[in-house]
């Protein structure tokens, strides 16, 4: 994105005018004083937007130095404390993800119409004191004792948050996932931490339609695969995926269908770079409607929230 387009996009969103009307409008502030919305946002992104912020105090430090005021640290605890708070940075939050969501729906096709909404699931782990390690246990009990996880469920067709939780980082992810009727007729997008074969099968029956990173499925039975210009790479027998891997080109876009869970399931293979192995994409969209290419341009959706 074009500098001054990010900067222009930031200022619409976080001017000062606009904040304070926001703080009021929530509730955050009724008369402006020395604490305002305008600051407390600003101080809350510069102290916990690029540095490791451990303390309240240090929060509090960063709004007296962005202000040139010396507020004590109770009266700026009650205004951390207040409800409207939380309900003021959601809305902000909400705010820039709409500022940026054209950007991420920059891939448009008729298609797309037959989803009610493009939702993407996904989670961001935040490491806590160990003291917490009993209340919050993280999944790396040696390195990261004590953790949480930030589950959120992006609306990009709408432009908002469906759903933000918190839960223990050892907790299953797939939990948090909304439930299959409420994905009946939206797309999901997610990474490979929430796939399952049971899950996707149960999605497809709830009349649920994704695009999933899969994991674990070098066992699986290739039935046909095929390159973009429709050369076959399985011939008559039905291999493992696993004994398939070392004839699957790595320039090129593989569309499979292999058996998961003993049911037939579309596969999109693609070679990373990066990784330096094959990524796999599971979904039940049809190949009449969207080709290989399509289907790694909306899971790259993903990486625009």
């Amino acid at each position: 994105m074009n500098a001054n387009i990010f900067i222009n996009k930031l200022k619409s969103i976080l001017s000062e005018k606009k904040l304070n009307r926001l703080g009021k409008q929530v509730a955050f502030t009724k008369r402006e004083r020395n604490i305002t919305a305008f600051h407390m946002v600003v101080s809350l992104v510069a102290a916990l937007g690029d540095k490791k912020t451990i303390y309240l105090s240090e929060i509090l430090r960063v709004y007296n130095q962005l202000t040139g005021q010396s507020i004590k640290y109770k009266p700026f605890h009650n205004q951390l404390v207040k409800p409207e708070l939380a309900e003021l940075m959601r809305e902000v939050t909400n705010r820039v993800f709409n500022c940026w969501i054209n950007d991420a729906l920059k891939y448009t096709k008729k298609d797309l119409f037959k989803f009610e909404n493009i939702l993407i699931q996904d989670g961001s782990s935040i490491m806590l004191h160990r003291s917490l390690k009993d209340v919050f246990p993280g999944r790396f009990s040696n390195t990261c004792p004590a953790a949480i996880e930030l589950h959120a469920t992006l609306n990009l067709t709408q432009g908002c948050f469906e759903k933000a939780g918190i839960t223990p980082d050892s907790y299953s992810e797939r939990e948090e996932l909304p439930t299959f009727k409420e994905l009946k007729g939206q797309l999901l997008l997610a990474d490979r931490g929430y796939y399952s074969g049971s899950y996707i099968h149960e999605l497809d029956k709830a009349g649920g339609f994704y695009v999933l990173r899969a994991k674990g499925l070098k066992a699986v039975r290739v039935h046909n695969a095929f390159k973009q210009n429709g050369q076959e790479l399985t011939g008559s027998h039905s291999p493992k995926l696993c004994e398939l891997l070392p004839e699957l080109p790595k320039n090129d876009l593989i569309d499979m269908n292999v058996s998961i869970k003993n049911k037939l399931t579309r596969v999109v293979g693609y070679w990373s770079k990066k990784e330096k192995q094959y990524t796999f994409l599971v979904t039940n969209l049809s190949i009449d409607e969207f080709t290989a290419t399509e289907i790694g341009k909306l899971y790259r959706l993903r990486w625009q929230r």
